[in-house]
């Protein structure tokens, strides 16, 4: 018998974890004061401090002789109505797991338990919510100084010197009017003109064909007038 219900247990254990049931945890009602009406628990406080998943189980502690737990709709938790239970627990020790989400109501039937605050809703979630992935720090900028990448290497074609570029020559043009130097043995220079050409206009540039300096020259002229003056 005690090798069947050894069997049982390990056939058991072995399901659990091959359908993967999950516990949740245990919450006592009322926490030391239990499930009472004496003591003056705020159970809605209680309530308030916790947030209850699905798979929690609350364990109810009384006394059975003069206390119960007595499960209700909503209407009649706010009311304290005790003639239509949804479930009646009377044991004094008693463990409800929550299977499913969704809001529970729970009060004691006995006369003026509830009116004296002995009840208390559950609201429980449908799943406890994973905590989120820490996002991994960014790798930050490597610094160009420091950088150990090698700058491109010149190309061999940038190293070398361009060749020139070759510009043909011509021949120079030949003005309206050419001067044809003169050799040891040629005869003076001859200038000559082309037919419907016109002298170049004479440069501003131009030096004084003669060779005497400017004030000489300036001298004689006053002379002569000076001359011509006196001789009338």
């Amino acid at each position: 018998m005690a090798c069947l219900a050894t069997g049982a247990m390990i056939m058991l254990s072995f399901m659990s974890a091959g359908v993967g049931v999950c516990f949740g945890a245990v919450y006592k009602v009322g926490d030391s004061n239990g499930w009472t009406n004496e003591s003056n628990v705020d159970y809605k406080v209680w309530s308030s401090n916790s947030t209850f998943f699905v798979g929690d189980t609350f364990f109810f502690q009384y006394d059975y002789k003069s206390n119960d737990v007595m499960e209700v709709s909503r209407e009649d938790f706010e009311s304290c109505n005790v003639r239509s239970p949804l479930n009646l627990y009377t044991s004094g020790r008693d463990s409800i797991t929550m299977w499913k989400p969704g809001h529970y109501y729970y009060l004691c039937s006995f006369p003026g338990h509830c009116q004296a605050g002995q009840k208390v809703d559950i609201r429980v979630l449908i799943i406890q919510p994973s905590p989120s992935p820490t996002p991994s720090p960014s790798p930050s900028p490597s610094n160009p100084r420091t950088s150990s990448t090698p700058s491109p290497s010149p190309s061999p074609s940038s190293s070398l010197p361009s060749p020139p570029s070759y510009q043909p020559t011509h021949p120079p043009s030949l003005s309206p009017t050419t001067t044809i130097p003169a050799t040891p043995d040629a005869q003076p220079p001859v200038h000559f003109s082309l037919p419907g050409a016109e002298a170049p206009a004479p440069s501003k540039n131009t030096a004084p064909t003669s060779l005497l300096p400017s004030k000489v020259l300036l001298g004689l002229h006053l002379m002569m007038a000076l001359g011509f003056l006196a001789y009338y």
